[in-house]
């Protein structure tokens, strides 16, 4: 992934503190907030993108009643998740905002390919990060396709530092790699082992 210069912005949302011995694929994203807001707050969160991989249908019963029940009502057959490592690295709490967008969905000739609609996020949208902490989240999305394609995507992150905040531009990630999609899994090396909804954020 590539690390954007033009406006959006690079911050990141979302909740549990991850352990630093995880490897990242890191399509990290440029940030361009009002300077205003820069200044009051610090730099811009940073953003690392994990593997996107495939929920497999048997993974639903493996899922917390948040997952099963909150985010996914519709087609599980035609799941995906991708995670996002987001770092706080403001002087003030952050949340992630309703709702990230991941667009433009093609494949490497620039050809579009099948679409992702986003159910949610996990942990929640609005949980607070706290300054210098690092958190896992996870984007489930849904499609009317399973297919196991390379793709590439832009994925589109509002942030700021309470769900009424306007003063700060998106984390915006362009050209994100999906490749295959994966089975999500528990076991090293990936993707092998039993399947899960919460996949791990580590890469081969």
């Amino acid at each position: 992934m590539s690390e954007s210069s033009s406006p959006p912005d690079k911050r990141g949302v979302s909740r549990r503190t991850v352990t630093s011995a995880m490897a990242w694929a890191v399509p990290a994203i440029a940030v361009a907030a009002p300077v205003a807001a820069v200044a009051a707050s610090g730099p811009p969160p940073s953003v690392l993108v994990g593997v996107a991989c495939k929920l497999p249908g048997s993974s639903l019963s493996r899922c917390p009643p948040e997952i099963a029940q909150g985010i996914f009502a519709g087609d599980f057959e035609k799941a995906f998740a991708l995670p996002l490592q987001v770092t706080n690295t403001t002087n003030k709490p952050i949340v992630l905002k309703p709702s990230i967008t991941v667009t433009n969905v093609r494949d490497g000739n620039g050809n579009p390919t099948i679409p992702f609609n986003v159910q949610g996020i996990y942990p929640d949208y609005c949980t607070p990060i706290d300054p210098g902490e690092s958190v896992d989240v996870l984007i489930f999305a849904n499609s009317d396709n399973s297919a196991n394609d390379d793709v590439y995507a832009d994925v589109t992150v509002p942030w700021g530092h309470t769900c009424a905040d306007t003063d700060h531009a998106p984390i915006y990630i362009p050209d994100l790699y999906a490749p295959s999609f994966p089975p999500c899994s528990t076991n090293t090396p990936f993707p092998e082992g039993a399947p899960t909804c919460t996949p791990p954020f580590y890469q081969n």
